[in-house]
């Protein structure tokens, strides 16, 4: 007797009519007892998916700027108008291809442990999980940062400690309080996110006079800012650090797919709306703060919208760009949280984290002990400098990446026959292709970090590799549910 696939739960969770032709190998999945409650769990519409993507890879214009700074703003849009083609579309749709293949929570983990078995998907679940739960402990120290601008005793000593813990706190509660609530939260913050940032870029366009920065590029003698004299010197690894930092994060729209609601159809159009409505983020605010210029773009840096708002429209302008940016930062806090947390269950879902990540609570639905986790790890670290940690963060994400990217291509090879709702319209030949700069590029990003002039951040990294492999040894994971698709080849 065969056993039923996700496919057969989604159809009936969502209303879908199953399309799995004869012949057609039906999608393992990680534990069968965790099939069942797809039915009445999927609740995220595509506004919803698309909005919590938007937050997970951008939230707003604002730590873009350095874009234009470090190469000046032709290069920078020139960067804008290659870098989604090269590297945001191909991760889009191969998280389309593949979300739709396995609605399941863990996302990528759940890839990786299909394509290369348990010890590969614990390692890929355990970098984006450190990654993510780290990242997220930025978000309540740059809210009191840009409070504190009007305070400076507010980010100071205990109190300020405190201050940052109640805003991770208050930035969490759309977690606590469910699924939807988060969803259409997402929403709401989108807006209060682009308004503001729409309002910015037509008043920067009607003020602008200088025009003719859009060609200029950043040289060595930049003391001069009127001519900017000196040969060309480009500053590509924080160009590329820059674009990776505002462009990353497709994949973990995967990670809540137990969650989505007629995934196959959802996940393809929220990942386009995310990939344009992020496209359009960077480049009209980018551009119109360039012609306005004030100040110059060669003095950018993550403070320079709320710099140049000031000068353009005082402080009416700097107090919408300022509710932006909390904004900005709420969504970014709260949709990362919701990734990791449902990561962690998904791991759970796959016997590759313990089986109490699997609690939810009764009335909210929520994975209460996986948001709690997370919630510690933030509070343990909000009070740290980040520059290390994120340089290492940037790295072991990298490194994530490039393992679901493998494992993608390993699924195409070995289950061709797999049923994909969504398929990316190309050869595997020719998606391996289309991989290889992106893959490049992360090797590079993994590479600065060996590279900088102090070890810490190599350290950190070396210590999460060692640790999770140490650990998938000592507890000898093996896939014992794990279902071989070849032996699940039908309904029946």
């Amino acid at each position: 007797m065969s056993v039923p696939s996700p496919v057969a739960y989604t159809a009936a969770a969502t209303g879908e009519k199953s399309q799995v032709a004869l012949g057609d190998e039906v999608n393992p999945e990680c534990q069968r007892a965790s099939l069942p409650r797809l039915v009445n769990r999927r609740v995220l519409t595509t506004l919803s998916v698309a909005a919590l993507c938007y937050f997970n890879v951008s939230g707003g214009p604002v730590g873009s700027a350095q874009i234009f700074s470090a190469g000046g703003p032709l290069i920078g849009m020139i960067a804008l108008a290659i870098f989604p083609f090269i590297y945001c579309i191909p991760l889009a749709l191969i998280t389309a291809e593949l979300s739709t293949t396995y609605p399941e929570n863990g996302g990528f983990t759940v890839w990786v442990f299909q394509a290369f078995g348990p010890f590969w998907g614990f390692q890929e679940g355990l970098w984006a999980w450190v990654s993510g739960a780290i990242d997220n402990a930025i978000y309540p120290a740059l809210t009191v940062q840009l409070l504190s601008t009007y305070s400076e005793t507010l980010s100071e000593g205990v109190g300020g400690w405190f201050l940052k813990v109640g805003v991770a706190l208050v930035y969490a509660m759309p977690n606590i309080l469910g699924v939807r609530l988060v969803g259409w939260g997402m929403v709401t913050l989108a807006f209060i996110v682009l308004v503001p940032f729409i309002i910015y870029t037509v008043w920067m366009y009607v003020a602008a006079d200088e025009w003719k920065q859009l060609h200029a590029v950043r040289r060595n003698d930049t003391s001069d800012t009127d001519v900017g004299t000196g040969p060309v010197t480009i500053e590509w690894g924080l160009l590329i650090n820059t674009l990776f930092w505002n462009y990353n994060g497709f994949a973990n729209a995967s990670v809540f797919g137990g969650e989505v609601a007629n995934p196959s159809r959802t996940y393809p159009r929220a990942l386009m709306i995310c990939t344009i409505a992020v496209m359009l983020t960077y480049f009209f605010p980018l551009t119109a703060s360039a012609v306005y210029n004030n100040p110059t773009w060669q003095t950018w840096d993550d403070e320079a919208f709320s710099t140049l708002a000031q000068n353009l429209g005082g402080d009416t302008l700097l107090g919408l760009i300022t509710l932006a940016t909390i904004a900005s930062n709420w969504g970014q806090y709260s949709s990362q949280m919701f990734v990791v947390s449902y990561q962690l269950t998904g791991m759970a879902e796959c016997g590759l984290a313990p089986k109490i990540f699997l609690k939810r609570a009764e009335r909210t639905d929520v994975p209460y002990v996986s948001v709690a986790l997370s919630f510690l790890v933030i509070v343990v670290l909000v009070g740290l400098e980040f520059e290390v940690v994120v340089n290492m963060t940037n790295a072991v994400s990298s490194m994530s990446i490039i393992l679901l990217l493998v494992a993608a291509i390993k699924l195409r090879v070995t289950h061709p026959n797999i049923h994909r709702p969504y398929k990316v319209p190309v050869s595997t030949k020719v998606l391996a292709l289309l991989l290889t700069v992106p893959v490049a590029m992360l090797c590079y990003i993994v590479y600065t970090v060996f590279a900088l002039d102090t070890i810490v951040p190599g350290i950190l990294v070396g210590v999460v590799v060692i640790v999770g492999a140490l650990y998938a040894i000592a507890l000898k994971l093996t896939p014992k549910h794990f279902i071989d698709p070849k032996a699940t080849a039908s309904l029946a």
